[in-house]
């Protein structure tokens, strides 16, 4: 535990220096969009030269954007929208009477009347794959779950809905950016054209500009795809000043002109506009899609969008052939908490925690139909904690799906994946319908939870809490109990460290009653200590174990991973070394990886260091905590090395 011990002598300095860091603006990347000119001028804007362009106007948002007329708005009616199913960007999505879904490595489809699961295609449960389909087959866009010194790890591929005919049709692919991130392209076809979708936003001389990092192809007559620039594609359109939204669960432009006739785009003070990319007339609604302090979640449905704030626990729905809101009945709860809202021909979805401002708690998990005129309808409310350990994996809408009477969902245990579902209008009975193992052994070993909460209160506005999630393996073999012994020293050792601190913060209230008195931060202690199993094959077992600790008067809180790799066999912990080779090996492989992702230069010593190293199904990772390879606004970074290339080493 000397690292924790040092981490709260660093703290303790880290607050003093504090204010030089947010001088550096290390690693700040700020949300607000500063005001550009009004909606009104945008509007009537007219064609610039190139001489006055940079000159007379703020950078465009986007900066792939033509520079057009002003439209003719005379006489010109955006078309009006029947609810419609369109699931494309989603993990789950509904085609007739099948859901089809990828989760964890596996693109399955569940018929629903016959329910029946088909594996479509398989791949390593760390790789990212967004799919959409078009006529008789699935697209998708696959990104190898490592990093490369290349950065072009992405693929697209083209295979039947019946599993068949598997066709690779363009590799080599850039991509977005470091896995760690697990960002991905998201994928669309319209007019014939593949549309992988990703955005990027940065500041750009005082102004908020949104960049398309997209990438297109065309669908040729042999089944073949050839690159298209982005002149011809629906991004090609944009005027001057005007951006895509950059929020996944707004509609891309592929999207928008399927199911709405027309695009969606804001300008750089986040004002919505709807255009019609043909003649170019365009509108703006009275939407601010750029201040998160207001919207936060938007979900559309035919010609009513559900606008949300996590912020300020509002919610309302804005008619688009009117351009008006409409009141709606989920405003009478006084909070909403975890929440997503699911479109469907029948108006929208909402699922999840309401609280009520006189019951003081959450009420639980709760399923509410939302109607078009704004009329709310409770379908389910899980008085019974039916859904209690479930819950936070139902209410993801990328995983999760409305399908018919039932609500579908993805959940996971300590070793297992499950397909779930329930009915919404029924008794409720949480049914799985698969379920495999999380991981690649063909002999996955078992295991067992403890948990504890404790708060201990010191004083009257003291306290020292700490949260303990504790695994185990079932003890069949030798080689299990060694295991579970070294385990054992781990939560030992947190469990004194964390005594010590509330022996010492005891005894310093003893002698000075108001020391918690004189600080504007926090007096409290939080430390929490989760582990969870990483990796599993048939010889090899890895452990994360994931710390936080906040202390008393501390700006921020701390945390940091340490894994622990065992052979299944012996119960020995092993390095990286033990797996690739001698430590200059490690070193000339590995270190390249490492520097393409940090901030600032770091000791190649610290590679080897055995609590950072664990495996994956793709290659060897590496974890470093923050301020290791760049400052704490950066974040952990969790570097994954691809086997292959400690073979080409070899």
């Amino acid at each position: 535990m000397m690292k924790i011990r040092f981490l709260r002598i660093f703290l303790n300095i880290f607050l003093v220096c504090l204010p030089a860091f947010l001088l550096t603006g290390c690693g700040i990347h700020s949300s607000d969009i500063p005001s550009v000119p009004d909606a009104e001028e945008t509007e009537d804007e007219t064609p610039d030269s190139e001489e006055t362009r940079s000159s007379a106007h703020s950078p465009s948002p986007f900066s792939h954007a033509k520079t057009q007329p002003a439209p003719a708005n005379d006489g010109y009616v955006f078309p009006e929208t029947a609810p419609f199913i369109d699931d494309t960007g989603k993990s789950m999505q509904r085609s007739g009477n099948c859901l089809y879904s990828y989760y964890s490595g596996r693109l399955i489809c569940f018929d629903s009347e016959t329910e029946e699961t088909t594996l479509i295609y398989q791949t390593a449960s760390t790789h990212l794959l967004n799919f959409c389909m078009y006529e008789n087959d699935i697209y998708f866009v696959e990104r190898a779950g490592y990093d490369s010194l290349d950065n072009r790890d992405t693929s697209l591929w083209r295979i039947g809905k019946d599993g068949s005919d598997l066709t690779l049709l363009q590799d080599d692919i850039p991509n977005t950016s470091l896995m760690q991130h697990t960002l991905n392209y998201s994928i669309d076809i319209y007019h014939d054209i593949i549309y992988l979708m990703y955005y990027t936003s940065e500041y750009h001389n005082g102004s908020y500009v949104t960049q398309t990092a997209n990438l297109y192809y065309r669908l040729e007559r042999d089944g073949s795809v050839s690159e298209a620039e982005e002149s011809e594609t629906l991004y090609g359109v944009l005027p001057r000043r005007f951006s895509p939204i950059s929020d996944s669960d707004f509609p891309s432009f592929p999207y928008a002109m399927r199911n709405y006739g027309y695009i969606f785009m804001q300008d750089s003070a986040g004002i919505l506009y709807r255009m019609d990319p043909v003649s170019g007339v365009r509108e703006s609604l009275s939407i601010n899609t750029g201040d998160g302090s207001y919207i936060s979640s938007f979900t559309f449905c035919g010609d009513l969008v559900f606008l949300c704030s996590y912020y300020h626990d509002e919610s309302s729905l804005f008619d688009l052939s009117s351009n008006s809101y409409v009141a709606t009945d989920i405003l009478s709860f006084d909070s909403i908490s975890y929440l997503s809202v699911f479109s469907s021909e029948q108006g929208f979805f909402f699922c999840g925690k309401l609280w009520k401002e006189d019951d003081k708690t959450f009420t639980p998990f709760h399923i509410l139909h939302i109607l078009p005129d704004g009329s709310v309808n409770t379908l389910f409310s899980d008085t019974s904690q039916t859904l209690e350990e479930d819950f936070y994996n139902a209410y993801l809408r990328s995983d999760s799906c409305f399908f018919e009477d039932y609500f579908y969902y993805y959940n996971r245990d300590e070793s297992e994946n499950c397909l779930m579902r329930f009915p919404v209008q029924k008794t409720p009975k949480v049914q799985e319908l698969e379920t495999w193992s999380l991981y690649t052994a063909t002999s996955p070993a078992a295991f067992t939870v403890e948990e504890r909460n404790d708060t201990v209160e010191i004083g009257e506005s003291g306290s020292v809490s700490c949260s303990v999630k504790k695994l185990f393996l079932e003890e069949k073999t030798r080689s299990d109990t060694l295991i579970n012994s070294s385990l054992r020293e781990v939560y030992e050792d947190f469990e004194n460290y964390v005594e010590s601190v509330i022996q010492e913060e005891q005894e310093e209230f003893e002698e000075d009653p108001d020391f918690y008195n004189n600080s504007d931060y926090s007096s409290r202690y939080d430390f929490s200590l989760s582990v969870y199993c990483d990796y599993m094959d048939d010889d090899t077992i890895s452990f994360g174990c994931s710390y936080y600790q906040y202390y008393a008067y501390a700006a921020h809180g701390y945390y940091w991973n340490d894994y622990y790799v065992f052979d299944r066999h012996t119960g020995e912990r092993l390095s990286f070394e033990d797996f690739a080779g001698n430590s200059a090996t490690v070193l000339n492989v590995a270190y390249p990886y490492v520097e393409q992702a940090a901030g600032w230069a770091f000791d190649s010593e610290m590679l080897l260091d055995i609590s950072r190293f664990s495996l994956s199904e793709d290659g060897y990772t590496l974890y470093f905590a923050p301020y290791d390879i760049d400052c704490y606004a950066a974040g952990s970074f969790l570097i994954t090395i691809p086997y292959e290339a400690f073979e080409k080493e070899l």
